[in-house]
């Protein structure tokens, strides 16, 4: 028997040792897990050397991954992995606001602010920005009222409050319900573009690849309220001359917000549409 016949024989009988799992999706994702990694192996004709590699890149990795970030989602993120399960599983008309990945920074648990509170420190350096909108049904438009916003972003130098010791615990995340009408009001930091950990295996791959690794400029938001689709997303700064190099892939033209700026004092308004459907939460990468 040839090679190629007794790596067929081996992908098949493989798929025949989990062919028992009860649960009929998982043992569908197991079973094209596995012809997926060895069709990899057979087209590649992987090496001794190069498979060394692969595993000692992942125990790697765990050494990166803990509670200031999670190194294993932030390489599916580099990868395009994320986006594209999202884009998949999320579609939404060109005319709504777009579906974004959430990222390995979310926290759960922030703390619940009240209308018009600021989620920025009053020692965290940056200019604010005041952040008012609506929530409303994407169908009908009508208002969603108790919709929870939570938001999270990185401080201007580049970092989430859980990676510096300098800032105060969940400094730059809040969560913020609507009014009967739908509507908002937070105060921000005005996003600047900050890298993505670099001092990893992620960082070597992407030096490796030659990407820069910089974030266009943006504020996370989770919206969701019962029987909707939670909406996972990103707003990003109009003008950002990065918006077409994310090394994450998120950054689009359905996600730019117009930070405007009058009388020294930056304002976004924005609009978040729900969908109906089943509400559910991400599991946060951080504690």
């Amino acid at each position: 028997m040839n090679n190629d016949k007794l790596g067929a024989a081996l992908t098949e009988k493989t798929v025949r040792a989990y062919s028992q799992i009860t649960d009929p999706r998982l043992r569908e994702l197991t079973a094209g897990l596995i012809r997926h990694l060895h069709a990899f192996v057979k087209e590649t004709r992987l090496t001794d050397l190069e498979y060394e590699s692969a595993w000692s890149l992942l125990a790697e990795m765990a050494k990166f991954t803990g509670a200031e970030r999670n190194e294993f989602l932030l390489l599916l993120d580099v990868l395009g992995v994320s986006e594209l399960i999202d884009a998949i599983t999320h579609q939404r008309p060109p005319t709504a606001v777009g579906y974004a990945l959430v990222g390995p920074f979310y926290r759960a648990n922030a703390p619940c602010r009240k209308r018009g509170q600021s989620i920025v420190s009053d020692d965290t350096g940056g200019q604010r920005v005041r952040i008012t909108g609506r929530v409303y049904d994407l169908a009908s438009a009508r208002p969603v009222a108790n919709a929870t916003l939570d938001t999270w972003q990185a401080a201007t130098n580049g970092l989430y409050e859980n990676q510096d010791p300098d800032q105060p615990d969940y400094n730059l995340r809040g969560r913020f319900q609507t009014d009967e009408d739908g509507t908002f009001d937070l105060v921000a930091l005005l996003p600047t573009p900050y890298p993505v950990p670099t001092n990893g295996p992620v960082g070597e791959l992407l030096r490796l690849a030659k990407r820069q690794p910089c974030r266009p400029a943006h504020i996370h938001f989770i919206v969701s309220a019962p029987n909707y689709e939670t909406l996972i997303t990103q707003v990003f700064r109009n003008g950002d001359p990065i918006m077409d190099e994310d090394p994450v892939f998120s950054a689009n033209r359905n996600l730019i917000g117009e930070f405007c700026l009058h009388n020294g004092e930056y304002s976004l308004h924005y609009d978040f549409q729900l969908k109906r459907g089943v509400s559910t939460m991400p599991k946060a990468p951080l504690a």
